[in-house]
């Protein structure tokens, strides 16, 4: 396996990004294309003493996260509130220095955007001292066409000397569907609007035609004023604030000390590469449903080669684009790389991903699901996004693992995320469209040495918060009844995922409420999370309206039910991951459950006493500690559970007995692709997954089971052809049904073991025709 064949390398070497058709990215020789008439500051310092360069990157790090909270205080919406947004500081030329804690990929296009308003908008209108630019175009700097971008620059004596960047989660820009989520759009010209990058705020004055402009295309056009304000003057206060730290240090000074935290980002990224082995590591997900109703999925594979200190980030193997708001940007592409890197690796470099990002190549194929194409709709599949962001979390979590110390610090992926958007009016007629964030709760996953975090949030929002359940009422006609932990929502393994949540709201003083769900990869249908080294997969999420419950009854009697089982209705109605317009009436009721993260490592390694006070907490059923875990326990109250030793050592007896019965995976899965024998390097056995050693064998380098020894592979071959594996329907995991209920393709769980002690190694999950997926091959 390479990272780009070498008729898909032809294709790509090929491509125009142009920003138009395919998308923007700066070719080698853009700087030649800045007007000359643009001052550039590049003056640093060469002796920036070390107490100086902490000082400054502190006060960088704070001015970030104060430009958050401006956003957060000066708006009233509670998409801010959530912290629904990213902000940014690069250099002169676009690298980002450094970001900030909240949505990781969300303003990684901020050097695509800044790039782009030097190589062709530094002429006319040029740039100049109290510019702040807008765009939300996806095929140049914006996630989706909600998640607007804002740049500024920052003179410092005439010269430009940086940039400041945010980009957040505006209510509703227009489209076909109140929210700007249209599920329903088979192209971008049933999305909300694109806005082209443009000059807003000129010299300091806001230009009131281009914010009219702007505007006008919103259902909610106020709302939009203020968020829009707010995430002016985060711009605004960032670039002075910036601008005053270079007049106590020195703009040379502070210069020195942006490269160079881009330096020690770029070396630290460097260093931690060259001591993980050579390899090419690969990962397949699904994305369900192009439009509502469609009953297909759609292939998404990323690959990241690692070569010496480098990386190369391609997506061979994805399907090509479609109609429908199912695929993402280039700038996606990009940035759910650098979010995972900053979080994983460099977690330590205060989210400094452009020095990163010197070690990468970017070679993803334009036209495809991973880098779509104009004219594609893409508002309605940014959930989309977060599933690659968390399947990606998972390769790197594998790279990790193969060094100790950074295996320390590897994290499971959490969960796609299930987004729901309601829309309507409440009785005074005053219509709404937004996102809930009510049932962002997600699990985490786990790590190479504890659980995952139980109700964290996005993993790939470090500072999360759901809003206030009171600020959520008083903007939106409805009335949230519950928000609890639900058990068997994180995926099992020797650590386990964190769990997720369910929330009930139903309408209060509303005229109308329509639903719109927007579920992320097979969220709904097939798994949430992916474990890794055995761990298994969190369950699905769940959408489901109850109609015509007696909830209004039950206020009228003093009740409040405390769980939707209480309740008579007259239908539970499961809604699919892609819908629009189904209707929340007076009595019915949503349910929303959202889970966690994947489980690290074969469950039947977890200490059964860890297990029993899953179940005391609820976090675990008594049927998922025994049919998951292995584990049979004592007591008739969940509270005062004891582990049954005798019969936990018989029953997880049992599990390997009928693992030994699985098939060898070679004989299932037909010839292995043509390799080139690894000769021994008379080194020692050196790990590089939980369950997997490279070590010598005679005169060979083979991959042997670290637990019993066993002779795997080859190092150059793909090790899971060693396994026995068994094939089964996903609906053997705790809270999922059959995925033939949304699909027409038959989706199906692979768990491999290990011939020898029947330790539980790696799960993929397929389509059922697919081919065994290569998780990795070692060079």
């Amino acid at each position: 396996m390479t990272a780009l064949r070498s008729d898909a390398r032809d294709a790509y070497d090929s491509v125009v990004w142009d920003g138009v058709q395919h998308s923007y990215r700066p070719s080698p020789d853009w700087r030649d294309r800045v007007s000359p008439t643009l001052a550039i500051d590049t003056v640093a310092d060469d002796d920036l003493d070390p107490v100086t360069f902490e000082v400054l990157r502190n006060r960088l790090w704070t001015l970030n996260l104060a430009h958050g909270d401006t956003l957060s205080r000066m708006s009233g919406s509670p998409i801010f509130q959530a912290l629904d947004f990213n902000m940014s500081i690069l250099t002169e030329d676009g690298e980002i220095v450094m970001g900030a804690p909240f949505i990781q990929y969300l303003n990684t296009g901020s050097p695509l955007m800044v790039r782009y308003l030097m190589e062709r908008l530094s002429d006319n209108p040029g740039i100049d001292e109290g510019d702040i630019f807008l765009a939300s175009d996806p095929w140049i700097g914006a996630s989706h066409q909600m998640d607007v971008c804002i740049a500024a620059p920052v003179f410092v004596d005439g010269k430009l000397f940086a940039w400041v960047s945010n980009a957040a989660q505006q209510y509703d820009l227009g489209g076909i569907v109140p929210g700007g989520w249209p599920q329903n759009a088979p192209d971008i010209f049933s999305d909300p609007i694109i806005f082209r990058p443009f000059k807003l705020v000129e010299r300091g004055v806001l230009r009131p035609d281009l914010e009219e402009m702007f505007r006008r295309q919103s259902r909610l056009p106020d709302m939009v004023a203020l968020d829009l304000r707010a995430q002016l003057a985060g711009c605004r206060f960032a670039a002075k604030r910036l601008q005053e730290t270079c007049e106590e240090f020195g703009a040379s000074t502070v210069k020195a000390a942006m490269r160079t935290i881009l330096d020690n980002a770029q070396a630290a990224f460097a260093r931690k590469l060259e001591r993980v082995p050579d390899c090419t590591l690969s990962d397949v997900l699904y994305f369900d449903e192009k439009m509502p109703g469609d009953r297909t999925t759609h292939r998404v594979q990323f690959n990241v080669t690692k070569r010496g200190s480098r990386l190369i980030i391609d997506n061979v193997g994805t399907d090509p684009q479609v109609d429908g708001p199912i695929g993402f940007t280039y700038m996606n592409f990009a940035g759910v790389v650098l979010g995972v890197v900053g979080q994983t690796m460099l977690h330590e470099h205060t989210f400094s991903v452009g020095g990163a990002e010197r070690q990468i190549d970017f070679r993803p194929l334009p036209g495809t699901l991973s880098c779509v194409d104009y004219p594609a709709a893409v508002s309605g599949s940014v959930l989309n996004v977060s599933s690659a962001y968390m399947r990606l979390h998972n390769v790197f979590s594998r790279l990790m693992a193969c060094d100790p110390q950074l295996k320390e610090d590897l994290v499971v992926s959490g969960p796609d995320v299930p987004l729901t958007v309601i829309a309507g009016a409440d009785e005074g007629g005053r219509v709404f469209g937004t996102a809930l964030t009510e049932a962002s709760g997600f699990g985490g996953g786990a790590r190479s040495h504890s659980d995952g975090v139980d109700t964290s949030g996005a993993s790939y929002i470090p500072l999360i918060r759901m809003p206030n359940i009171e600020a959520s009422e008083q903007f939106y006609p409805m009335l949230v009844m519950y928000r609890r932990e639900a058990s068997d929502t994180g995926g099992a393994g020797r650590w386990r995922g964190g769990v997720g949540m369910e929330v009930a709201i139903t309408p209060y003083h509303a005229a109308a409420i329509d639903i719109v769900t927007n579920a992320g990869g097979q969220g709904v249908s097939t798994n949430q999370a992916v474990g890794v080294f055995g761990g298994l997969p969190s369950p699905t999420a769940r959408y489901e309206v109850l109609t015509g419950t007696d909830v209004r009854r039950r206020w009228a009697d003093g009740e409040m039910p405390r769980d939707v089982a209480e309740l008579a209705r007259r239908e539970a109605q499961a809604l699919r991951g892609k819908s629009n317009g189904t209707p929340l009436n007076a009595d019915d009721v949503l349910l929303l459950v959202v889970c966690g993260g994947g489980g690290y490592g074969d469950p039947l390694d977890r200490e059964p006493e860890r297990v029993a006070e899953d179940v005391a907490q609820g976090r675990v059923s008594v049927e998922a500690a025994a049919g998951l875990y292995g584990v049979v326990l004592d007591g008739a109250r969940t509270d005062a559970v004891q582990v049954d030793a005798d019969a936990t050592a018989q029953r997880r007896t049992a599990i390997r007995a009928e693992r030994a019965t699985w098939q060898p995976a070679a004989e299932v899965f037909g010839e292995a692709a043509p390799y080139e024998v690894a000769p021994a390097t008379a080194g020692p056995a050196v790990p590089v997954h939980e369950y997997v050693v490279a070590r010598d064998d005679g005169e060979r380098r083979v991959l042997a089971c670290a637990t019993c020894d066993r002779v795997l592979s080859d190092y150059r071959e793909n090790y899971k052809r060693g396994l026995l594996v068994d094939q089964t329907g996903v609906d053997v995991l705790p809270r999922v049904d059959d995925p033939r209920t949304f699909l027409d393709e038959d989706m199906v769980l692979r768990r491999y073991c290990c011939p020898g002690c029947q330790t539980l190694m790696t799960i993929e999950i397929a389509r059922a025709g697919e081919p065994m997926l290569t998780e990795v091959v070692f060079r």
